[in-house]
């Protein structure tokens, strides 16, 4: 007896094949499409960044979840999308509340996009100790020679955590000094 055709949706993901992005864009569904930045077809992953740079706005919303997982797939969209993610980020870094700021800075460390060196090095003069050691570390992320007088001038910093954390940073960058 012949089985009833069942009406199912087609999945946007396909077990074999590359995913379905314009599925996963008309679903808005954010993970999927990260998976998707990430195929090793290079047209799959520009589709996929393309269309995760169309859910900027709740992206950067969501860096506010208290959901971890959440949190971290929006983090990993930001830094697939670039430089349009980057600028928004700097905006806020410049102009958001202080734990919006926190989470620019996070994110702008993970791009390790050195345009975002300039913004990060000015944001260390924000009076928050939490912030600072954000940006100390996203600094030390980027690598970038730029902001090693700013990690040198942070390594005196009245917060010991914030000048721990440059001292590394320049180590990491091997820009400390030769001791001896």
């Amino acid at each position: 007896m012949p089985r009833p055709e069942v009406d199912r949706e087609e999945s946007p993901v396909t077990l074999f094949g590359p995913p379905n992005v314009a599925k996963l864009r008309a679903k808005g569904n954010i993970d999927g499409l990260v998976r998707a930045a990430r195929h090793k077809d290079p047209q799959v992953a520009g589709e996929a960044r393309l269309a995760l740079e169309g859910h900027l706005d709740e992206l950067i919303e969501r860096l506010q979840t208290k959901n971890l997982a959440h949190l971290a797939v929006a983090r990993d969209a930001l830094v697939l999308v670039g430089p349009p993610a980057r600028d928004r980020l700097v905006f806020i870094l410049e102009q958001g509340h202080l734990h919006r700021r926190q989470d620019a800075a996070f994110v702008l460390g993970m791009m390790k996009d050195p345009q975002a060196v300039e913004p990060l090095c000015l944001a260390l003069h924000n009076p928050d100790p939490l912030l600072r050691l954000i940006v100390v570390e996203a600094l030390g992320k980027i690598g970038d020679p730029a902001a090693a007088d700013a990690l040198r001038r942070a390594t005196g910093d009245v917060d010991r955590s914030v000048a721990a954390a440059a001292h590394k940073s320049l180590k990491k960058m091997g820009m400390l000094p030769r001791e001896g």
